[in-house]
Order: structure tokens, then sequence, then C-alpha cells
């Protein structure tokens, strides 16, 4: 009888368990690929090498996405929101960390980690609870919390964050060095590779990334509630 008790309270605590760490999910997950413009390989958690994108094939947890030359893929979340890969760009979606402090039964954020490149995330117009996508890259942590925000990571290890519009927040990634930084729209912030950041500055434009910006702004002022393109 305490045998019969004790496997069934072992099966009670291994159900709640998992219902646990299902609900830590992001619910934004899965991504899906929804724009490919040459090829662009996946590295499915569990595997041992990448393979080449499709379109409408699902990003999860542990996933990763790389990007050839010349190549943009554009990622949309279970929410609308999207993820924008450029060129000779990679990216992993991270496991969940535990529910964020004060955020109670909402969701995971999508964690990603950009490992080299540059990215543009942008989440739907409105007030979220919480931050839906949550980027590191390099020194930085940042939470979009609305609009587009633009990252290119650096040969140095520094790393460009720009709100194009709505907010970002951004922090340090390395949690011995505890600094955070609000990013309003229009302006960036130079992350350098160890230490906290200057102070933010408006945003730059450089050679080289004017296309890819303007790919970017004329999808957000479609249906993103980002501002007109300036060409």
């Amino acid at each position: 009888m305490i045998l019969r008790v004790c496997r069934g309270a072992a099966a009670m605590v291994a159900l709640l368990m998992g219902a646990a760490s299902a609900a830590a999910q992001p619910a934004e997950l899965p991504a899906t690929v929804v724009t490919l413009t040459g090829k662009t390989e996946l590295f499915k958690k569990g595997d041992t090498k990448w393979v080449t994108a499709e379109l409408r094939d699902e990003v999860r947890e542990g996933d990763g996405v790389r990007t050839s030359p010349a190549v943009r893929t554009t990622l949309r979340t279970g929410g609308g929101h999207s993820i924008r890969v450029a060129a000779l760009t990679q990216v992993f979606v991270l496991a969940p960390t535990g529910s964020p402090a004060g955020a109670g039964t909402n969701p995971q954020p999508v964690r990603l980690r950009l490992d080299r490149g540059w990215l543009w995330v942008v989440v739907t117009p409105g007030v979220h609870a919480q931050a839906p996508i949550e980027v590191t890259a390099g020194p930085a942590r940042v939470a979009v919390r609305q609009g587009g925000v633009g990252f290119r990571l650096n040969r140095d290890g520094s790393v460009i964050v720009r709100t194009y519009h709505g907010l970002a927040v951004v922090r340090g990634s390395d949690p011995a060095g505890a600094w955070e930084r609000s990013l309003p729209e229009p302006q960036e912030v130079l992350v350098p590779a160890s230490g906290p950041p200057p102070e933010n500055r408006k945003i730059t434009k450089e050679d080289g990334e004017g296309l890819w910006v303007l790919w970017n702004e004329e999808q957000d002022y479609v249906a993103y509630g980002g501002k007109p393109p300036v060409r």
C-alpha cells in the first residue's frame, strides 16, 4: 500500500514538473521561416550538422540559423513578431532561464544569441507586459519592449544596438558588471567588449548597411508601426 502511494506521488510530481516546464517555454515558439532570399541553413537541436532551410520550416529552442553572403532571412513568431537575419549572420534560440522577476505567469520571452553579423528584431505595436524577445549580443543583453531594434556585432567584440522606433532596455550580459540603460528611439548605444557603455547617441549610418536598414524600415512601416523610410 505504501509503495503504491509513493509511486502515485512520484507520478504526480513528475506530471507537475512537466507542466511547469511546458509553461516556461516561450509561447511565441516555434518561429517560422517566412522569407528566404538565398541559401540559409538551420541547425536543429540534437543534430550534428547544418541543413538547408526551406520556407515554412520551424525554429525552436536550441535551434540555430545562419546565412550565406547576399542572403536575408525572416522568422516570424507565433504572435507575429519578426526576427530578420542579415547576410553572413548566425543566431541561436536559447533555452528559457526560468520565470523572470515580476513576470508572474507571463510567458517566457524568446531568447536569442547573436554569434556574428547583423540582426533586426521588431515586435508588434502595443504595450507588452514584458519584452517578447530578448537578444544577447556579445557584451549586451537587450530586451526589445516595442518597435524595431537593430544589432551589429563587431569584430572587436563590441556591439551597436539601435532603436529605430519603440524602446529597448540594454543590460550587460555579464552578471558581474551590473548596468542597465534605457534606449528609446531614435538612439543607439555602442557597448564595448568590457565595461559599461558611453552615453546614448543619435543613430548613425555607415557604409554598407544602407540597403539592409531600408529593407527593414520598409517592412516596419507597412506592418509594425515604424516611421516612413528615408531613402
